[in-house]
């Protein structure tokens, strides 16, 4: 079910990045579901990963959690602007 999931979430990354490169739209929601899924695979990664402490991986979660909220902000602020997000 995992290999699905990333399956499904790469090629919308992709389907993203094809939109965006052509200058079409942009749905609000499709970006949403590429942005969580993101957040979701990089926490499952530090859960495995052993090396580091609790302290450690939450400080890395939420470091990559605010990352991603800004490039989310930003992106979809831009694409408002030039009038390509679809809300």
């Amino acid at each position: 079910m995992q290999n699905l999931i990333k399956t499904l979430a790469d090629a919308l990354l992709v389907d993203l990045l094809d939109k965006d490169y052509n200058g079409k739209n942009i749905s609000k929601n499709e970006f949403d579901v590429m942005i969580e899924y993101q957040k979701t695979s990089h926490q499952n990664k530090l859960d495995n990963c052993y090396e580091l402490t609790l302290e450690q991986k939450r400080k890395l979660i939420d470091s990559f959690n605010k990352m991603l909220d800004n490039f989310k902000e930003y992106s979809q602020e831009s694409l408002r602007i030039n009038g390509r997000l679809i809300e």
